[in-house]
């Protein structure tokens, strides 16, 4: 307690960037200091931190202003803050809490322009896929290594993501009754993400299915027991089954 009588405040200090202070004592400089606990979590689970190299940069060094694992971290970052649409890199790229989350201190994040050719130059091929599926698996393995539980349920389903134009793959699907895309996605049985696939609207659900899940069986099967779909471990010890189960 202070001698006023009110109660001090401990500050918090993000351990990817020890500088930063925050005290919620100050004036609102940041649309969404979340920035800044995204990139906490990112940087302690080593989510985004290697995904740089397994990509290919053709960019000019004597032209590139912002590194590629800045770039992917600031369009994922504004996705989970709620800011999809990329145009919105325009306003958030001078956010202080961001440009902090990003390593850029007192320079301003890329522009949408950049970040489009981002989306397109780098991340739209198969190379570029790869490396932002390995992300999405390293962020799931901190999940699912701190749960501990006995079995291990692997849960594929598809859905609709209606479209409202002609995009490319967008097809009709007689189930869903509308203009779509047909996405298949790979949870585990807590809903923690695993892994997805986009899919034009009219393809079968079962699609793609095996190949989704044929790497996921592999990945986890190094790591536990593995008894075979629907098996059941003969002791209580902490061993692991994996299910799979497709739903419409």
């Amino acid at each position: 307690m202070s001698g006023g009588g009110e109660r001090k405040e401990v500050a918090l200090r993000p351990d990817f960037n020890r500088r930063i202070k925050l005290d919620f004592q100050g004036a609102s400089l940041s649309s969404d200091a979340g920035f800044l606990l995204f990139r906490e979590t990112d940087e302690r689970f080593g989510i985004l931190e290697g995904i740089g190299d397994a990509l290919a940069d053709p960019r000019f060094p004597s032209h590139t202003k912002h590194s590629i694992v800045q770039m992917i971290r600031q369009r994922i970052y504004q996705i989970a803050a709620g800011y999809e649409d990329c145009n919105d890199a325009d306003l958030l790229r001078i956010d202080p809490a961001l440009r902090l989350a990003l390593g850029k201190d007192a320079e301003f994040g890329a522009s949408q322009s950049m970040l489009s050719r981002l989306e397109n130059d780098i991340l739209g091929n198969a190379e570029g896929l790869k490396a932002l599926d390995e992300a999405t698996l390293r962020a799931a393995d901190a999940l699912i290594k701190k749960k501990w539980k006995y079995r291990f349920i692997l849960d594929v389903d598809s859905t609709d993501d209606p479209t409202h134009g002609k995009q490319e793959g967008s097809e009709y699907n007689g189930h869903f009754k509308s203009d779509c895309f047909h996405p298949l996605f790979a949870f585990s049985g807590d809903g923690d993400a695993l892994a997805g696939v986009l899919r034009p609207g009219k393809v079968h659900s079962a699609d793609d299915t095996l190949d989704l899940i044929k790497p996921l069986v592999d990945r986890y099967r190094k790591r536990f027991q593995f008894f075979g779909f629907g098996a059941t471990p003969l002791s209580p010890s902490p061993r692991f089954t994996i299910t799979a189960r497709a739903n419409e």
